[in-house]
């Protein structure tokens, strides 16, 4: 008889036989075509959903703060809330994931997220409003992280890194649909009175961030599970059928013809399977202990500096932007403006004013879209530049924004300057980059978690800092964040050097 086998690049196999073969290969025959690029498309729903619900409190937190009466440090605290859900629940929803699968536990999680998230659109104050933002943020977590795994697990291995590339690119195109949704619903002029509340356009406008959730909820459910979760848990024919299926979308033929007909499944361990907490512990003490350890701060503080300004500064740029761009800016800077505008207000005791004018959701949209671009062209040529030179630029470059407008006296300066924040987020492919070649397989996963987790934190304190700050020391508050990044370039030269994966090989025979 003669011996078969399988080569995983050209994806020709004879008949096996009842020859097993590894779910990697198994994905190199299914290939790559209209099926997988439509599933990860609906995955990515996920990422930019979850994208969509916090950058949306920029928008979303000032057209509100007059009918919620919210003070500055409340607004910096409610535009944390996400960020607050997302660090206490991560490794309980990733625990869930292993556990009970990778669809429905993203369909649940989505699906509450985005029930919470309308519900508190109806909240009559701050309180209740908040309450409901809440229990939606303890949902967020799971389709935030979970399709970025997804979506590896569908694909041949060698279209995955490109794959993620574009989809990262497209999350942050995804968080353009914020202010162009804010720019469509909040200069709209109506007032519905519900008793204890006048039903506004901020509050459809929280309905519809908060139903990008459902709509990606409702798109996943016609699909499958990831085969790799079937495989784990040693269910090889459905591991097989959704093979079989991916198979047949992606070459336009009859899912019979999938030659692969037996899959490897993991060897099954005798002994008792440890508990939550103690795999936890098991996989977080070494983490914090030598050699580890050293790569653990650095990398956490890291994603600290970066989470703190992409997603804590970032959430007042409209609200900042919209300040000076209304006010009487000639010849001052933009905090200068700001106190001006304070002074203003202090002195005529003004009627509060949650106007949003339209040259803030048009700058923005603009910027977000200009970031996008650029993200995809830059990850498509980091080969070439190399991961550890892009972080050092990246955090060099948008340090030196924030420290120039404080010094900046023209609006179009002050603009670019402030739109260039979202950039920052091409530091996190290459900060997790080195992270999968500081750790072993074994801590791997759980060290990226750690260190996402410390730059949720960022997050959080960015936020609630510069809400207190914005208002009471404007120069301090751009000096603090250029300053922090400009200190987190300085730290990226500590990391070690790229290292050179070996040659794969083609061909696997059996």
């Amino acid at each position: 008889m003669v011996k078969k086998s399988i080569n995983t690049v050209s994806k020709i196999i004879d008949e096996i036989g009842n020859n097993e073969v590894d779910l990697d290969q198994a994905l190199n025959v299914a290939g790559i075509g209209w099926y997988s690029i439509k599933y990860s498309l609906t995955l990515s729903m996920f990422l930019i959903a979850a994208i969509i619900e916090p950058v949306g409190y920029s928008f979303l937190l000032p057209a509100a703060k007059c009918d919620l009466q919210m003070t500055n440090s409340q607004r910096g605290f409610i535009g944390s809330v996400p960020y607050i859900g997302i660090v206490l629940t991560s490794f309980p929803w990733g625990y869930l994931v292993d556990t009970r699968g990778r669809k429905w536990m993203v369909i649940y999680s989505s699906v509450a997220a985005g029930v919470f998230g309308i519900l508190a659109a109806f909240m009559p104050d701050l309180i209740s409003f908040t309450i409901f933002k809440f229990l939606s943020s303890l949902c967020i977590a799971c389709p935030a992280a979970v399709p970025y795994s997804f979506i590896g697990e569908i694909l041949p291995a060698r279209y995955r890194d490109i794959t993620l590339s574009i989809i990262n690119a497209m999350q942050i195109s995804g968080a353009a649909m914020v202010p162009l949704l804010a720019w469509a619903i909040l200069p709209l002029d109506f007032r519905v009175n519900f008793g204890l509340y006048e039903f506004r356009p901020w509050r459809l406008l929280a309905i519809l961030y908060s139903s990008s959730f459902l709509i990606s909820a409702a798109m996943l459910s016609f699909g499958p599970e990831s085969p790799k979760y079937l495989v784990s848990q040693g269910r090889h024919d459905e591991s097989l059928q959704v093979l079989r299926k991916i198979y047949s979308g992606n070459k336009l033929q009859p899912a019979e013809n999938y030659p692969v007909r037996r899959l490897k499944l993991p060897a099954q361990d005798q002994k008792e399977k440890p508990s939550f907490v103690q795999s936890l512990v098991k996989q977080t003490v070494p983490l914090v202990k030598p050699p580890y350890v050293k790569w653990m701060a650095l990398n956490g503080t890291l994603f600290f500096g970066l989470f703190a300004t992409v997603n804590g500064l970032y959430m007042w740029l409209p609200d900042v932007l919209n300040r000076v761009l209304t006010g009487n800016s000639g010849g001052l800077t933009a905090c200068g403006v700001i106190a001006q505008r304070l002074n203003e207000t202090a002195v005529k005791n003004a009627v509060c004013d949650d106007s949003i004018q339209p040259i803030t959701f048009m700058i923005n949209t603009i910027a977000t879209i200009s970031c996008a671009l650029i993200a995809l062209g830059v990850s498509s040529t980091i080969k070439l530049l190399g991961k550890k030179t892009l972080l050092i630029l990246v955090y060099l470059i948008i340090g030196l924004c924030c420290i120039f407008i404080n010094v900046v006296t023209q609006d179009v300066l002050f603009a670019i300057l402030l739109s260039s924040l979202p950039l920052m987020a091409l530091a996190i492919g290459p900060v997790n980059a080195f992270a999968v070649e500081m750790y072993p397989t074994n801590l791997r996963g759980m060290a990226i978690s750690l260190s996402m987790m410390v730059g949720r934190i960022g997050s959080i304190v960015g936020t609630n800092i510069a809400g207190l700050l914005i208002n009471a020391a404007c120069e301090v508050t751009f000096y603090f964040f250029g300053g922090m990044l400009l200190f987190c370039a300085a730290l990226a030269f500590l990391l070690p050097k790229p290292k050179n994966k070996p040659t794969e090989k083609n061909v696997t025979h059996l």
